[in-house]
């Protein structure tokens, strides 16, 4: 009876931690929820995200740098689609940075759309990589 507890109370604590995770937003969902007057704040954040991303995409390019052939081909396509939404992240939160009060949630929309954009395709190179 004892170890049904403790089982079913471990149970209850993964599950607790699963839908506190799947409740938590995303990245990109929370700067949606920034208001023009935390302008600075989402910026900062904004471009922490980008920063990290950064980091994930040079550790992916070490891991890349490992293959060869054909993987080597796909693994470039995937990096210039990488690239290319990256441009369009900063852009973005360039954007975001000036905007004035009456375009802050068309510009705010625009940089979490292409974040969320950005992560994407590092999520499809980083399992590109992970499976050559």
């Amino acid at each position: 009876m004892n170890i049904l507890l403790k089982t079913l109370s471990v149970a209850a604590l993964a599950l607790t931690s699963a839908l506190s995770m799947a409740a938590e937003p995303t990245a990109w969902e929370k700067i949606k929820s920034y208001a023009h007057e935390r302008k600075t704040e989402a910026v900062a954040e904004g471009k922490q995200m980008i920063a990290a991303t950064d980091r994930q995409i040079a550790a992916l390019k070490k891991e890349i740098a490992k293959s060869s052939g054909e993987a080597r081909k796909a693994h470039e396509q995937n990096m210039k689609e990488l690239q290319a939404k990256r441009k369009v992240a900063q852009a973005e939160l360039n954007k975001m940075q000036k905007s004035a009060a009456k375009t802050w949630d068309a510009t705010k929309e625009g940089f979490s759309n292409a974040y969320k954009d950005l992560s994407q395709a590092y999520d499809k190179a980083a399992s590109s990589a992970q499976s050559k």
